[in-house]
């Protein structure tokens, strides 16, 4: 017997009961909504949140909670009519002004989120997080200076958090400034030596580098990380094909099918390559079976019908 769950369930219809006996109480809703997010029972949790509000529309916590559930559940816009309800309420709330550039970020508008980064920016003038997503904002409209700057602002501020490393590698290989790319992982792996994205990346880094040799054994390090990583299979099969080692590039798309039969990305590389030694029926085989995976994707449409004239 789960005498844990069973507590946790006793405690939620004891609250819930007492939701039913007395609606007005708004500290059993706080209460039940806690459990249901302890349980990763989002869709309940915002529930009660959202049945707090009915009771009392300028609950702060309420408003707040309900939309990080609704941004969670990518219902954006809800989401910052949430936040922005809780902002009339509390003006000097960092996380509410944060959490609305976020939104905003997610729906690529970018003066909104600035804006209210900029307010978030007034109360904490220091915090990494904020400065990683500035620098993010700014990616995404491929100013990539302009975010590494915001991304090493970050790191003053934090420098031992390892994403922020990978993120503003992102931006130096959009660049193609792949050796500062690199320098930058290598921090992110000295934070946390298993982490299989920044190995990926440098893996890729020295394959564009022409640096084939340092790429292999960085994809080894991947596989000792995660052998039934797909991506690591798909990047290194690329390598081998930018080395012109077409044999070793189809062997790894193989096991990357091998390793996730469902994802199209592979079948449809190995069709192309198929397709570039004239090895027709071949190139079909696996055009046929990405087209299986992804029905309605007209582009391997395109590639079966090529292939065919």
């Amino acid at each position: 017997m789960d005498i844990g769950n069973n507590k946790s369930k006793d405690i939620k219809d004891d609250l819930i009961e007492k939701i039913a006996q007395n609606p007005s109480e708004e500290s059993n809703y706080v209460e039940l909504g806690k459990i249901y997010i302890a349980e990763a029972d989002y869709q309940n949790a915002l529930g009660v949140y959202e049945s707090l509000l009915k009771i009392n529309p300028i609950n702060f916590q309420a408003l707040v909670n309900a939309g990080s559930l609704h941004f969670f559940y990518k219902n954006i816009n809800k989401s910052i009519d949430y936040y922005s309800r809780a902002a009339e309420i509390e003006s000097k709330s960092f996380s509410v002004y944060m959490n609305l550039g976020n939104a905003y970020a997610e729906l690529g508008q970018f003066d909104q989120a600035m804006r209210n980064y900029e307010k978030a920016l007034k109360l904490e003038p220091k915090n990494a997080a904020l400065f990683n997503a500035i620098g993010l904002l700014f990616q995404d409209r491929k100013d990539y200076l302009t975010a590494i700057v915001y991304y090493d602002k970050a790191i003053k501020a934090d420098e031992k958090d390892a994403e922020t490393y990978i993120n503003k590698a992102s931006a130096q290989m959009s660049m193609h400034m792949y050796k500062e790319a690199i320098k930058s992982l290598k921090h992110s792996v000295e934070l946390e030596p298993t982490n299989l994205k920044a190995m990926i990346c440098i893996a890729n880094c020295y394959a564009s580098l022409k640096d084939f040799e340092s790429a292999d054994k960085y994809f080894e390090k991947c596989y000792q990380i995660d052998d039934k990583a797909y991506q690591v299979y798909v990047c290194h099969a690329i390598a081998y094909s930018d080395a012109n080692r077409i044999d070793m590039a189809i062997s790894k798309y193989k096991e990357a099918v091998s390793v996730a039969p469902n994802m199209p990305n592979a079948y449809i590389l190995l069709g192309n390559i198929y397709v570039d030694r004239k090895m027709f029926e071949e190139a079909i085989e696996y055009y046929k079976k990405a087209s299986a995976i992804c029905p309605q994707d007209a582009k391997i449409y395109s590639f079966i019908g090529n292939t065919y004239f």
